[in-house]
């Protein structure tokens, strides 16, 4: 004998929210990126992970937090552990960074930060996924 019907996705206290996080827009952050913050001009590789950075959900917490300068250490010590003649102390440090600025999931975790589920684009009929028969490959007669 079956038990009573799901209760309806709409009616529930909690949908997908773990208690106690902080959610973060899926999307992750608009608007500009902020200024380089630490001495020196950044070279070309770390520029541009300066600003792709600045996109993520996480830099939200980041400029609430006015941690620019963290995310700008993390930035050089990427860049230098990733070249060909990184040592490992360097890589060591990049750890660290990440666990500070929540960039790997643990690290979210930790920081006890989530992201909203990405909004799923809206297909047409036309557009729709082929059914399995369309997609199955069958390889010519030889």
């Amino acid at each position: 004998m079956p038990g009573p019907p799901p209760k309806d996705p709409a009616s529930r206290r909690r949908r997908n929210v773990t208690p106690g996080f902080k959610r973060l827009p899926a999307d992750g952050r608009d608007g500009p990126t902020p200024e380089w913050p630490i001495m020196g001009n950044p070279q070309h590789d770390e520029l541009q992970l300066w600003k792709r950075l600045w996109t993520l959900p996480q830099a939200i917490e980041w400029e609430r937090m006015k941690c620019e300068d963290i995310v700008a250490l993390y930035v050089r010590a990427f860049v230098r552990a990733t070249a060909i003649d990184a040592d490992a102390k360097m890589l060591a440090e990049v750890r660290q960074l990440d666990a500070k600025i929540g960039l790997s999931p643990k690290a979210m975790r930790d920081l006890r930060w989530e992201t909203d589920e990405p909004a799923e684009p809206e297909q047409s009929e036309e557009s729709s996924a082929p059914e399995r028969a369309e997609r199955v490959y069958v390889p010519p007669a030889q």
